[in-house]
């Protein structure tokens, strides 16, 4: 028997703790199973993913034992937001997906129609460890820009090495989903100054520009390819839109990445937003506001920018 379980860190006794969720009472791990994460591990929930295989069938047993006996060692849910960590700190890759929702591509961006079959994925990268951060007021409003936009995205947990995918085997590699939100500095990704007036680092790779959370829920308990998501700003509902209005499906997205670089235990693969982004409309966010990332099955990612 296995019960349904998911990961988290949270600030913890004043240091960052890896907990299993079940039933929503929490546990840390290093309490309930010290020979996956041990007390001092440097690695976090990292050391998870080295073999996921058996990190999740030892986790699953585990859950079952905490569903139905309890044990010692249970904590409370953290008071502040901001004691809610990203999970991952951190992944060896942060892989973005840009222009991967239709509706997305044909309201904010204006491209009407297209031949996917003669299209690729747009691909790039931000730096995790200066990217990614959790939740609460963990986002200082950018000094470099004056047009901070939001996207929710399907975050993916790789679970192993993979390198070469193929349709048939993409999915393997998959551990499990989180939500994530890419920040945009507009006026920086399309910049007059730029030669080709459009920059990617500039606009996205900027310091707190990923956050990351609530939690990792392994992959055989949800469906990725059809989830709903939704994004709020102080309250009002901007993205509101499944997963499965994917231009490029998981396993596609997986197949493109692997023909450049190999995917290691523990890295995120972003999966690009719907349509309801700031830039269609002029409006983007200004110190002080709070974004609500919601994605069925997972949580809420409750974000707010510095005041």
């Amino acid at each position: 028997m296995t019960s349904s379980y998911s990961l988290a860190t949270f600030r913890h006794q004043g240091k960052p703790t890896p907990v299993i969720e079940v039933g929503r009472r929490y546990w840390p791990i290093s309490a309930v199973a010290p020979e996956l994460i041990p007390e001092e591990s440097p690695r976090g929930l990292m050391q998870l993913f080295d073999d996921w295989a058996q990190s999740h069938a030892r986790l699953a047993r585990l859950a079952a034992r905490l569903a139905s006996e309890g044990a010692p060692g249970e904590i409370n849910a953290p008071r502040k937001l901001e004691d809610i960590l990203a999970p991952l700190l951190y992944p060896n890759k942060l892989i973005m997906l840009g222009a991967n929702y239709l509706d997305h591509m044909q309201q904010d961006a204006g491209v009407a129609d297209f031949e996917k079959a003669t299209k690729i994925p747009v691909l790039f990268m931000k730096p995790p460890t200066t990217a990614i951060v959790g939740s609460g007021a963990s986002v200082p409003f950018p000094v470099q820009t004056k047009k901070f936009d939001w996207e929710i995205e399907l975050a993916v947990v790789i679970g192993q090495r993979a390198t070469r995918l193929t349709m048939e085997n993409a999915m393997d590699c998959v551990a499990g989903y989180t939500i994530g939100i890419d920040l945009s500095a507009r006026d920086w990704q399309f910049h007059d100054k730029h030669l080709v007036k459009f920059d990617l680092f500039g606009g996205k790779a900027f310091d707190s520009s990923n956050p990351l959370g609530p939690c990792v829920v392994p992959a055989d308990q949800i469906n990725g390819g059809d989830l709903q998501m939704t994004l709020k700003v102080n309250g009002e509902v901007k993205q509101h839109a499944r997963t499965s209005l994917m231009i490029w499906s998981i396993p596609e997205q997986l197949v493109a990445i692997t023909e450049h670089v190999t995917l290691e235990p523990g890295d995120i693969v972003m999966t690009g937003t719907p349509s309801g982004v700031g830039l269609k409309t002029g409006t983007f966010l200004n110190p002080g506001d709070r974004m609500d990332a919601s994605i069925e099955g997972i949580g809420d990612l409750v974000v707010q920018v510095q005041a």
